[in-house]
């Protein structure tokens, strides 16, 4: 759907007074990212009953935002269908926890770094650390992601049928899932995994790519 244009509702003078005032006054709204507001406006345009975005646009942008953890796009509460039963609740993606998975490579490449430049060199260990800051940090984003945490993602949700908090783990420590070390199926990690809530028991399935986590089907 193609976005109308809009006439200029303040002039500099006014819209600089107006963006001063919101940051004396603490107003989020001057934190949030262009996608941010423009997800803001187009619920409030979908609402006065003239969207400036299409559904696979609106939908696209929700996911991007979602992903990115930002808090607009997520929901507090479950939404539930009254036909199938299945209960969905947004996961918020654990930035903390998913960069402690990039620590063993990160922390190792440095240690490396440091001691083969002091010992071939002869370079301070200060200097090896400002030098080495770069390459290490790609050579343990390649380790992280390819050989010790396959895909790495770490996201938390209530759940969504007793709000409990929970922890999901996305992705493959060590290869143990992708070789079949345990089971003997062989298989790479699934943007899905089945679940059950440690407090009401519930079973439940969380899905990497809508960042979801759903009840199963009770009809």
């Amino acid at each position: 759907m193609r976005i109308q244009e809009h006439k200029e509702l303040l002039g500099g003078d006014k819209y600089e007074q107006l963006k001063l005032d919101l940051e004396f006054s603490e107003s989020k709204i001057m934190t949030y990212s262009r996608e941010e507001i423009k997800y803001l406006i187009a619920n409030k345009r979908y609402k006065m009953g003239s969207p400036v975005l299409s559904d696979s646009e609106y939908d696209a942008l929700r996911l991007e935002l979602k992903k990115a953890g930002s808090s607009v796009a997520l929901h507090d509460s479950p939404t539930c269908r009254v036909d199938t039963g299945v209960c969905k609740m947004d996961m918020r993606t654990d930035k903390g926890k998913t960069r402690l998975l990039y620590l063993p490579g990160f922390a190792g490449g440095l240690i490396f770094f440091c001691e083969t430049s002091f010992w071939t060199l002869h370079l301070d260990p200060l200097l090896s650390i400002v030098l080495g800051v770069v390459p290490v940090y790609f050579l343990g984003k390649f380790f992280t992601e390819n050989i010790f945490a396959q895909k790495p993602l770490v996201a938390t949700s209530p759940c969504p049928s007793c709000s409990a908090l929970l922890t999901v783990y996305f992705g493959d420590l060590l290869s143990v899932q992708t070789d079949g070390i345990l089971k003997g199926n062989p298989q790479p990690p699934s943007p899905q995994l089945d679940l059950v809530c440690g407090s009401c028991k519930a079973k439940l399935i969380a899905d990497r790519d809508e960042m979801v986590i759903a009840t199963l089907p009770k009809f």
